[in-house]
């Protein structure tokens, strides 16, 4: 039973000492970027990739249906 005791003791210690040696925090988030910069530069671009990505997923959806006899 005082092994035990020991042992338990010995293993607090250990941690504690791992939890001190621990490097510091790295710093905080830095701060946003200031407003007014484009949210909309290639735009157009990204509609018509989702156009073709969403012709694509019909496209596939139709031809893995089963189609009635």
């Amino acid at each position: 039973m005082v092994l035990n005791k020991f042992y338990l003791l010995i293993a607090f210690l250990f941690g504690t000492c791992l939890a001190i040696a621990q490097p510091p925090a790295p710093p905080g988030p830095t701060l946003p970027p200031p407003p007014g910069l484009p949210i909309d530069e290639n735009i157009l671009t990204m509609m018509l990739v989702a156009l073709l990505f969403g012709i694509y997923i019909i496209y596939n959806f139709k031809i893995k249906q089963k189609t009635p006899m």
